[in-house]
C-alpha cells in the first residue's frame, strides 16, 4: 500500500514564457485534474518534486497543499516531462483521485533472481521497465515484481509471470516480453555477424 506523500504547490500563470520563467526560478509548471475536477494549473518546487520520486518513485499517493486552500488534494504523479538533453523534469501531470475508485497508472517493474541465471551461462536483456496497472489510490503497489530465478532455458519472459499483487490489475498484453534471456556470447556472435554482413561491398 502506498504510504502518504506531502507536496507543496501554488496556483500559477499560463503560457509558454510564464512556464519558462518558473523554471529559471526553480518551479516545475504542472497541471491537477481528473474526474469531476476543474483543471488547476499549478507550480511545485523543482527540487521537492524530484526529491521525492528519486526516493519514493511515482507510484504513491501525493497529499498536495496548494496555496489558498484549506485542504490537501490527493493526487498521483500520472506524467513526468523531461528535457531530452538535460533530463531535468519541464512539467508534471497530477492527476486528482478519488480513493474509493480504481485508477490507471504506470509503475516500474522490478526483476529479481538475475544473478542465478548468470551462473547458468544465461544474459538477461530488458525489454520493459515499467507495466500499466489498474486499482485503487490506498493499493498502489511501489514495483510489480518479476522473479526470473527459475528460468533454465534461453527465451522471452512476459507480462503474464509478473508477482501482481491482489487489488491490481495489470492491462498490459500478457504476451508483451519483460525480459530476454539469451547464452552468454549468443548476443555478440549475432551482432559480429550483423556487422560483417553489414561491412561486405555489395560491388566486390
Amino acid at each position: 500500500m502506498s504510504r502518504m506523500l506531502q507536496l507543496e504547490a501554488k496556483p500559477r500563470s499560463t503560457g509558454s514564457r510564464a512556464s519558462r520563467r518558473l523554471r529559471r526560478t526553480g518551479f516545475v509548471p504542472g497541471i491537477i485534474y481528473g474526474p469531476g475536477v476543474d483543471p488547476l494549473a499549478v507550480s511545485v518546487r523543482s527540487a521537492q518534486l524530484v526529491r521525492l520520486v528519486d526516493r519514493h518513485g511515482r507510484g504513491h499517493l501525493i497529499n498536495v497543499q496548494v496555496d489558498g486552500e484549506a485542504n490537501p488534494r490527493q493526487v498521483v504523479i500520472k506524467e513526468l516531462q523531461r528535457d531530452i538533453l538535460t533530463d531535468q523534469v519541464i512539467h508534471v501531470d497530477l492527476l486528482q483521485v478519488d480513493i474509493h475508485r480504481t485508477i490507471t497508472l504506470k509503475v516500474p517493474i522490478v526483476v529479481v533472481g538475475e544473478d542465478q541465471l548468470k551462473r547458468r551461462g544465461l544474459v538477461v536483456t530488458y525489454e520493459l521497465d515499467e507495466v500499466e496497472i489498474e486499482c485503487r489510490p490506498t493499493e498502489i503497489p511501489e514495483a510489480i515484481t518479476l522473479s526470473i530465478s527459475g528460468v533454465t532455458e534461453p527465451g522471452p519472459v512476459t507480462v503474464a509471470s509478473l508477482s501482481v499483487p491482489p487489488g491490481v490489475k495489470v492491462l498490459e498484453d500478457p504476451d508483451t516480453v519483460v525480459v530476454s534471456c539469451t547464452v552468454v556470447g549468443e548476443g555478440e556472435e549475432g551482432q559480429e555477424e550483423k556487422e560483417e554482413g553489414s561491412s561486405t561491398d555489395p560491388a566486390a
